[in-house]
């Protein structure tokens, strides 16, 4: 079922993997190179969401004849991940990534590229982050979000060529955006493996608020390909991907996708291949890890408590003398709307999910990232919940004292945090087998949470404060 949603008509792909079977147990496919990729997004509009799409209100209605008169806006019309979100979710966790100005309504490109950073402090020029979210789309071989960054940045002349680059030549772009490319997809795919001489190597040609900035920026887009990706949020049908691809990068692999190395010669489509996170590791070098991250020294600077203390919403539960805050506090208008969501994520009042279930969503996602400035603040909230030490260690291993439910969340949670592009509709309908379709997108949500938590607070190298 999840390849036939994704392939589009043989015609299209006369090189279609044959050992693919349309099958819910199998993922979506790698599209290999530029053509191939154009007519895979075109095909993913006909995937069907593994949740149920909500029924189109009159709003939606009403952005449809917006886009009809104001063909000029590259993102105008119905956005099937916005109708999502706002039916399964709880307001406080729709906000984080989508800040949009006050003009948004307007054909303006520039300002539809501001979407998603709506902080003044963050340094970066919009057209080269969005290349960024694009990379992250490739690398978690998430169609929709791939979608839509291909439409913003060709709306502000962003060229085929430079896309096809992008995905295949970082050497036709300078060595400060090479090199930019390169730590975005190393913390995307493999986040355990960024290490202190990656973040000095951006220094070369960055300065600390544009090192965060891409760091921020990469955890926020690993969150939402894991939402939209996820749950194979289908693309919108008014948008056209059937382009021409230059003689000169029709036939160039991927660098970026999750591609199989053992495909065939010729393959136009193939499947993904994991990101081989190594085998977690024994309680007792978690324990040191945690213990090292209380010694270490951040890698990047962090605002003072006063400063952490003003972008905190009034009655919120984040504490300003926290590190994660004071990091982003640094980016007063988007660090204030990540810690509202990151601290509603943990919060019993926000959504229906049960809370414990939340904290150990969120050991998962921290012990598949190594990140462990992450794995002890979820470790405090799981014994804060009256979770043992021992039973939040099993967790890793769940036995038979999990039943079946929690049993399919960790399995789910485990896959789309290491492995997004890996989900299958399987995955998802484990999860829907005992739990309501809401709480089944709280589960994705709270994934996607920790997808951005784990990135930014691990890459920055923060010390744990426990």
């Amino acid at each position: 079922m999840a390849i036939r949603r994704f392939m589009i008509a043989s015609a299209l792909l006369p090189f279609a993997c044959p050992a693919f079977a349309e099958d819910e147990a199998a993922p979506p496919p790698v599209a290999v190179t530029r053509p191939e990729l154009k007519e895979v997004l075109e095909g993913s509009k006909s995937s069907k969401s593994r949740l149920p799409l909500p029924p189109l209100t009159d709003d939606d209605r009403a952005r449809a004849e917006q886009a009809e008169r104001n063909p000029g806006n590259p993102m105008g019309g119905i956005v099937n991940n916005g109708r999502m979100r706002m039916h399964y979710l709880a307001p406080e966790f729709r906000s984080e990534f989508y800040v949009r100005p006050a003009d948004a309504a307007k054909p303006d490109a520039k300002a539809i590229l501001r979407w998603g950073a709506g902080d003044p402090a963050m340094p970066l020029d919009p057209t080269f982050r969005i290349m960024f979210f694009w990379l992250v789309a490739r690398a978690n071989n998430c169609y929709y979000c791939l979608g839509h960054q291909e439409v913003k940045l060709q709306a502000v002349g962003v060229t085929d060529d430079e896309l096809a680059a992008l995905d295949s030549d970082w050497s036709a772009f300078p060595p400060d955006r090479a090199a930019a490319f390169a730590f975005v997809a190393k913390l995307t795919r493999s986040p355990q493996d960024v290490t202190d001489a990656d973040v000095d190597g951006l220094r070369r040609y960055f300065d600390e608020p544009a090192i965060l900035d891409m760091i921020f920026s990469t955890g926020n887009y690993n969150a939402m390909t894991r939402w939209t990706g996820g749950l194979a949020i289908p693309q919108e049908d008014h948008r056209d991907y059937l382009t021409p691809t230059a003689a000169a990068f029709r036939d160039r692999a991927s660098l970026v996708a999750p591609l199989d190395p053992a495909r065939e010669a010729g393959q136009a489509v193939c499947r993904p291949v994991a990101s081989n996170r190594p085998a977690l590791e024994p309680r007792d070098v978690v324990e040191a890890r945690l213990a090292a991250a209380r010694d270490r020294k951040p890698r990047l600077a962090l605002a003072s408590e006063e400063r952490a203390r003003e972008i905190l919403p009034t009655g919120s539960s984040a504490e300003p003398s926290a590190n994660w805050v004071r990091l982003l506090a640094n980016f007063p208008e988007a660090g204030r709307a990540r810690v509202v969501s990151i601290a509603a994520a943990a919060s019993p009042d926000v959504g229906v999910l049960d809370p414990t279930l939340r904290a150990q969503i969120a050991w998962v996602a921290a012990r598949q990232d190594r990140a462990w400035y992450a794995t002890g603040h979820a470790l405090r909230r799981l014994k804060d919940l009256g979770q043992s030490d021992d039973a939040v260690f099993a967790i890793d291993a769940p036995d038979d004292s999990f039943d079946a439910g929690r049993k399919a969340v960790f399995h789910l949670a485990r896959k789309l945090t290491a492995d997004p592009a890996l989900v299958t509709d399987a995955d998802v309908e484990a999860v829907r087998a005992h739990f309501s379709d809401r709480e089944t997108a709280e589960v994705v949500y709270f994934v996607t949470v920790a997808s951005f938590f784990n990135r930014v607070t691990e890459a920055a190298g923060l010390p744990l404060e426990f």
